[in-house]
């Protein structure tokens, strides 16, 4: 190949290069930029809750429970909660038609409930701070 010929195959790469970096370089750089931004906002995704996007969190695992053994009387369940606020939250289960019973108390927590037992529903609610606003709620049971 010759020298004329080499510098107008790498001149065109160039000038296709060149152009490829203008049209696709700002994307790039613009999309590294919103990566950034996003992980750097990650822990302000509880302030979003105000604007409803992020919501408090309730849930059971197993649910429902297990019949496991029969002749054991009481199963067990992990509670999770979190208020997406950082704001402390109350958590209360009410057992049937009996009155709530206060359960634990955190912005965001992890708990084994071991009581769980057949033929009983157990209501789990979420509130904010000394139950002024029911933030979630959470049916669990026990298969028969």
């Amino acid at each position: 190949m010759s020298q004329r010929r080499v510098r107008k195959f790498f001149g065109n790469v160039c000038e296709r290069t060149a152009s490829c970096m203008r049209t696709t370089g700002p994307v790039l750089i613009l999309s590294l930029y919103a990566c950034v931004f996003l992980n750097s906002c990650h822990s302000e995704k509880r302030s979003a809750a105000d604007n409803g996007r992020v919501k408090p969190v309730l849930s059971a695992s197993p649910n429902p429970v297990p019949v496991g053994d029969p002749d054991k009387p009481v199963a067990t369940t992990q509670i999770t909660w979190d208020t997406a606020d950082g704001k402390i939250g109350e958590l209360y289960v009410k057992v049937d038609r009996e009155d709530e019973r206060f359960v634990g108390r955190g912005p965001s927590g992890v708990m084994q409930i071991n009581w769980i037992q057949f033929d009983s529903r157990y209501e789990f609610r979420l509130y904010a701070k000394k139950r002024s606003k029911l933030l979630a709620r959470l049916t669990v049971s026990r298969d028969d």
